[in-house]
């Protein structure tokens, strides 16, 4: 069963983990049972994006690509802001296309991706990985209909905004397994560990549609 909706290092349990590529990454690991599949906004230049954009179409061969990203926005990049909205546009057109719901990477860029939300109007979920925003931020962005993913270092406040109906876990980059992350969320919201895990799987259920 999936659990972990966003990693970098595909651990014993490929089952349980979506593992986050770009074309950096290839060959990707045999393993892997799930894949997401982007073009990140750190790795993006003008010269090779056309190429990057070809790689991803071509991913979406492979049955084990179950979603699109990481892509998204972040101001901290050396990539121009015009450059990165072009190609998060044209992933939101294939997540649209190909009906597979956007991981998104956001950095510093929340009410561009809100005024982007709102002028694509996506029919397929939206994904914010690794968020860390307080509690007004997870209300805005719950409020345009996306789901909050927490990792490692999450605000508990928004942890609880998003509990029950807009919440997923990830490991991302953490050396922690997804169980201890989730036990930390459901220790850091009260609610028993039990009844946290039923309904993350449930959300895993209902965003990926597997």
């Amino acid at each position: 069963m999936l659990l972990d909706i966003h990693t970098h290092r595909l651990l014993a349990d490929a089952s349980a983990a979506l593992l986050s590529c770009c074309m950096r990454d290839v060959p990707l690991p045999e393993g892997a049972r799930f894949i997401s599949a982007g073009i990140h906004p750190w790795y993006l230049t003008r010269e090779d994006y056309p190429r990057q954009l070809e790689w991803v179409v071509s991913m979406l061969n492979d049955r084990r690509v179950i979603a699109l990203g990481e892509a998204g926005l972040d101001t901290l990049a050396s990539t121009p802001s015009i450059l990165q909205e072009k190609v998060f546009r044209q992933q939101i057109a294939l997540s649209e296309a190909l009906c597979k719901p956007l991981v998104i990477h956001c950095v510093k860029a929340w009410q561009q991706l809100i005024t982007l939300k709102k002028e694509t109007t996506p029919r397929m979920p939206w994904v914010i990985h690794g968020f860390r925003g307080n509690k007004q931020l997870a209300e805005q962005l719950i409020r345009q209909d996306c789901w909050l993913s927490f990792g490692e270092k999450f605000n508990p406040e928004a942890v609880q905004a998003a509990y029950p109906n807009r919440i997923l876990a990830e490991t991302d980059e953490s050396l922690l397994s997804i169980q201890k992350i989730y036990q930390q969320l459901a220790d850091t919201s009260g609610i028993d560990a039990q009844l946290f895990s039923n309904t993350l799987r449930e959300n895993v259920r209902t965003v990926f549609t597997i």
